[in-house]
This record gives structure tokens, sequence and C-alpha cells, in this order.
């Protein structure tokens, strides 16, 4: 009988995730494709370390800057490729693509995890949990692999300049120093040239 139980405990809940799950993702908006310009920047932005707080995004994304945009295995290269980069702090700045996630998934797991990434460093870090970033940015897909770089010019048009992508599980350790370095190294080429 205790078999029983547990089957239909583990059933019950599985449909309620399920049914959770569909219930709390949001439709992706559909993305117009025209040029991006800080005059369409949204007001505000969430960033990680000060949560339940919005800032100002004109105060973060200006001009002159690189916004590295990651998903759920790429983010773990951000912190590695502003090391690499060495530019001062306000010029790279970090966008979590996390807008298709179901919200608990982004209000528990990506928000921890970004977090932990985060840790104590001095990064304009965007946790962008509604899409508003990434709509602005028109940012292709959230595919868990790949990572985006924009570049905002003195006329404060932002255009996209690389996109990376990173082995499955990276987020895990599965990508060595060598290979995140060698992945890295092509995206400061393509930084380099504009």
């Amino acid at each position: 009988m205790k078999i029983w139980s547990t089957i239909k405990l583990i059933l019950i809940s599985a449909i309620a995730l399920i049914v959770l799950t569909f219930l709390t993702v949001d439709t992706p908006k559909k993305i117009e494709k025209k040029e991006i310009t800080l005059q369409d920047l949204p007001k505000t932005v969430e960033l990680i370390g000060f949560e339940e707080q919005e800032f100002n995004a004109a105060s973060i994304i200006k001009k002159d800057i690189l916004i590295f945009v990651g998903n759920h295995e790429s983010i773990v290269l951000a912190d590695k490729l502003d090391k690499m980069l060495n530019v001062s702090v306000g010029k790279f700045v970090i966008v979590s693509n996390i807008s298709d996630a179901p919200w608990f998934i982004k209000r528990w797991q990506a928000h921890t995890k970004n977090t932990k990434l985060k840790g104590e460093k001095n990064i304009p870090w965007i946790y962008d949990r509604d899409g508003k970033i990434r709509n602005f940015l028109q940012v292709p897909t959230t595919d868990a692999l790949k990572y985006f770089i924009y570049k905002v010019d003195n006329n404060g048009i932002v255009k996209s300049i690389y996109i990376g992508k990173v082995k499955p599980g990276t987020i895990d350790g599965k990508m060595n120093e060598k290979e995140i370095n060698d992945n890295l190294k092509e995206a400061i080429k393509s930084i380099n040239k504009n």
C-alpha cells in the first residue's frame, strides 16, 4: 500500500509542476528588427545583488560600453571576459537573459546561480526577469548555450558584434580553462575590430 501512495504522490507532484510551469511561462514577444538606440532603452532594470529595487537603465547602459548577454550555461563566461578585457568599472555590463523561464525558475534557481557567479564583484549585472532588455537588444534566442555581445557607440547606437556558444554542461564545469580562453579570444577579436 505504501508504494501505491508514493506513486500517487509523485504523479500528483509531477502534474502540479507541469501545470504550474505552463501557467507561469510568458509567451515570448515578437522582436521587431530596427536600429537599436539608447532613446528606446527601457526606463528601469533590476540588478543582481539589489533585489526588489529598480535602477535607472540609462545610468547603466550608456554610450561607449560593451554588453554581454548570457543565458543559463553561457553566463559563466561573463566574468572571465570582463577580466580578459580589463576595462574600467561601468564599461562592461552583463545581462542575464532568463525572460522565457517560468517564474519559479527565475526566482530561485536562475537567480541563485547568478548571485553566486557575481559574488562581490563590482560589475553592473542586470537580471532581466521581464525581458525588457532582451527585447530592447533584439536578442534572437534564449538558447542556454549562446551568448551575445553588443557595443554602444558614441552616438548611442547599439550594435550586435558577436554571437558565441559554449559546450553543454559549462555551468557545471564541463569547459576547461583553455577552452574558455580560446572561446573568449574569438569574442575579443570581434570586439577589437568594432
